[in-house]
């Protein structure tokens, strides 16, 4: 159904409306990227013969740490954000590491900064996406389909 614009105002509020909706869906699409990455690096096979240690114990908080915000708008822009919790990077794991060093060994393709993997969480994900230029052609794609659907 089209929707008939009788101002400038009108016109404004529109636009913002579907850029606001693009953005939703486009930090929608950069979680599950990021999220699948994170799952990939808890599957990925690194403890091998002598490597296994004695006591090992998941907790999955860094599974859980990612969160997405709300779509803000301030002035002329609006934002939204994918990232680690705050909480979480603060978090102090039993044996002394903090949510923000497991993160930067899951970075730095280690588990526990001492037994070598083969990704790099957030990396990856951000090439996945196909970096800034990537994300701002997703946005781009998401706000056409919305204006087709007009």
């Amino acid at each position: 159904m089209a929707q008939i614009v009788r101002s400038m105002s009108e016109l404004k509020r529109a636009l913002q409306n579907r850029a606001s909706q693009a953005l939703k869906m486009t930090r929608d699409e950069m979680f599950k990227v990021f999220q699948k990455h994170i799952i990939e690096y808890y599957h990925e096979p690194v403890f091998h013969g002598s490597c296994i240690p004695k006591q090992y114990e998941r907790l999955y908080k860094m599974l859980n740490s990612l969160v997405k915000t709300e779509v803000i708008q301030s002035g002329n822009e609006i934002s939204c954000k994918v990232e680690v919790d705050q909480d979480y990077l603060n978090y102090e794991y039993p044996e002394g590491a903090t949510g923000r060093e497991v993160w930067e060994w899951a970075n730095d393709m280690t588990h526990g900064g001492t037994v070598q993997g083969k990704l790099k969480v957030w990396n990856d994900a951000i090439d996945e996406l196909g970096g800034r230029n990537g994300i701002m052609k997703l946005m781009k794609n998401n706000l056409k389909r919305l204006l087709k659907k007009q």
